[in-house]
């Protein structure tokens, strides 16, 4: 459904490190289908280094090309 919606994909992330110091992030998506908007969960990542810009920004980037909408 992702990878042939013509319209604008909005996301939202979120950070957090767990009691036992592993830092994880959640990856949701929200958009607009047949007048209706749509709210998913596409995926939650433990980020294996620090949760600094360039970290973040990599576990996004490949999340986009997992689910093949990075264009």
């Amino acid at each position: 459904m992702l990878r042939e919606y013509d319209g604008a994909l909005n996301f939202a992330t979120d950070t957090w490190m767990s009691p036992n110091h592993k830092v994880y992030v959640v990856i949701t998506i929200h958009f607009e289908h047949e007048g209706m908007p749509i709210s998913m969960l596409l995926d939650l990542v433990e980020v294996a280094k620090s949760h600094f810009g360039m970290n973040l920004a990599s576990v996004f980037a490949n999340m986009l090309k997992d689910f093949g909408i990075s264009d």
